[in-house]
């Protein structure tokens, strides 16, 4: 019988046998726009960040747009497969391999490396104008113009091209039945047409009409016409029909007829786009922390395995107890999942470490928040809130660009007798420009102006909000607000 020698022998020899997992080595580009990350090859990574840098200049070109400096860089995760994907987003659909966020937790992008360009550039088309004023789009057009840029080539040499035929739209186009036409229309979104299937011919519906309609400069002035009146609150299909003449019906044929001829698409001379790209590896703890972490940023918490999610990070902060990332992604679960004096003790030791943690000092700052709200004495209250103040300064001075901690700064103001004054609503407008795409903001900043009487200013914040063509529970919220001033505005002034 073998000795304990021999077994404890045996076992390290089988070890030596048995190929370690090693971890995925995670980098970091950051250029003019983008911050990307990547557990792909470092020139895979600097070639994908300086397309994304191309399009964007192609965008601008487009639509004569200078640099946003004061807009937080749009951070994007490539990873390898869909499983990594899965481990980010558990419930995203089979079949998806791309997939770009909006809440107040964050603004991203994460796609399977190779896959999912067009998602991508459809969703940065979103993105771009919702930076650039497309709340006044119908539904169609603002899904139409994502789905015609989608397609667009931004070779390093040579002209761009834009408006390119898309293979998967005009095959269902060619093979599904079509939504009726006064439908497309009228719908806010895609969420407005009923099931998967009808969503996927509003899209592809909507591609053919914005391709339609910007192949031709008379359709051109005739859709710019079209958008004035709607947004004067006249009616879409009505309208559509006494400035292009034609009715549903009609205009459904006309798109038949428009897509068995040959697609014309743009091209623009683009000029030299060599956008400064700084490439760093990132600690080892990334492999373990990174996605999980996109997963802790969920907006709704309750989409989240929570238990299971802390003791993930609270076995991997024992493997990476000094890092910094490590000991925020714990603190972020423990104090969503887990014990505040946990996350608390966590988060210090991470700003022990790196002090400018921008996700660890607003978490410190929320916590601080929310133990000042519920202090039952008023002095310790104020006290706690000016202790997370102080970290959201700290936050601000680390990165002026980030719209999550205007709007931390904005809402701990919430309780003061003054609120709002001229300053709260300044730091909401700047919440708002730096985040346009985040609703929820534009909400809130909308409340603060209607208590200030800026009626004006509270109907464009909320317009985008009710033209939203992803939908989401704000779009009632943002109506009952646009009631509530119709009213306000219907009382007579006092003597």
């Amino acid at each position: 019988m073998p000795s304990a020698v021999h077994r404890l022998l045996l076992a390290l020899a089988l070890l030596a046998l048995t190929p370690a997992s090693a971890l995925a080595e995670w980098r970091r580009a950051e250029s003019p726009n983008f911050i990307v990350y990547s557990d792909g090859s470092e020139r895979n990574l600097r070639d994908y960040t300086a397309r994304l840098e191309r399009f964007d200049a192609l965008m601008k070109v487009r639509f004569g747009r200078g640099q946003d400096d004061d807009v937080r860089k749009l951070p994007v995760y490539l990873v390898e497969n869909g499983r990594a994907l899965r481990t980010a987003l558990p419930n995203l659909p089979e079949g998806f391999t791309g997939y770009y966020s909006t809440s107040e937790n964050d603004i991203f992008a994460i796609l399977v490396r190779g896959e999912s360009d067009d998602i991508l550039l459809h969703e940065y088309t979103h993105h771009f104008m919702a930076k650039n004023g497309d709340s006044q789009y119908p539904g169609w057009l603002s899904e139409g113009f994502a789905e015609y840029f989608a397609t667009a080539t931004v070779p390093e040499r040579g002209k761009a091209s834009f408006g390119l035929p898309n293979p998967g739209r005009q095959y269902a186009l060619q093979q599904n039945r079509w939504l009726p036409k006064d439908q497309v229309l009228r719908a806010k979104g895609s969420m407005d047409v009923g099931d998967s299937a009808g969503r996927g011919m509003y899209y592809a519906q909507s591609w053919a009409l914005t391709h339609w309609a910007l192949s031709d400069p008379a359709r051109v002035q005739n859709l710019v016409a079209y958008l004035t009146a709607i947004n004067g609150g006249r009616d879409p299909v009505e309208t559509w029909q006494a400035i292009f003449g034609t009715s549903p019906e009609q205009l459904t044929a006309q798109l038949r007829a428009y897509l068995r001829s040959s697609l014309r698409y743009a091209q623009i001379d683009l000029p030299p786009v060599t956008p400064a790209i700084t490439v760093s590896i990132l600690p080892s703890a990334a492999d373990a922390v990174l996605l999980p972490m996109i997963n802790a940023r969920a907006p709704d918490p309750a989409d989240v395995d929570g238990p299971a999610l802390l003791e993930t990070l609270r076995t991997t902060s024992t493997r990476f107890p000094d890092d910094p990332l490590a000991l925020v992604a714990l603190g972020r679960a423990e104090k969503q999942w887990g014990d505040d004096a946990a996350a608390e003790a966590a988060l210090k030791a991470a700003l022990d470490r790196q002090a400018d943690s921008v996700e660890g000092l607003l978490l410190m700052a929320d916590i601080l928040t929310g133990r000042g709200d519920v202090a039952a004495d008023p002095v310790e209250g104020a006290r706690q809130r000016r202790l997370a103040q102080g970290f959201l300064q700290r936050a601000l001075d680390a990165d002026p660009t980030d719209y999550r901690v205007y709007a931390a700064l904005a809402r701990i103001r919430r309780g003061s007798t003054d609120y709002p004054n001229e300053n709260d609503l300044l730091t909401w407008v700047l919440a708002v420009q730096r985040a346009p795409q985040v609703m929820s903001i534009r909400g809130d900043a909308a409340i603060a102006m209607m208590e200030r009487g800026r009626y004006e200013d509270a109907i464009t914040l909320l317009t985008p909000i009710v033209n939203n063509p992803h939908g989401g529970p704000g779009v009632q919220r943002a109506r009952t607000l646009l009631d509530q001033i119709g009213q306000r505005r219907a009382v007579p002034a006092p003597d």
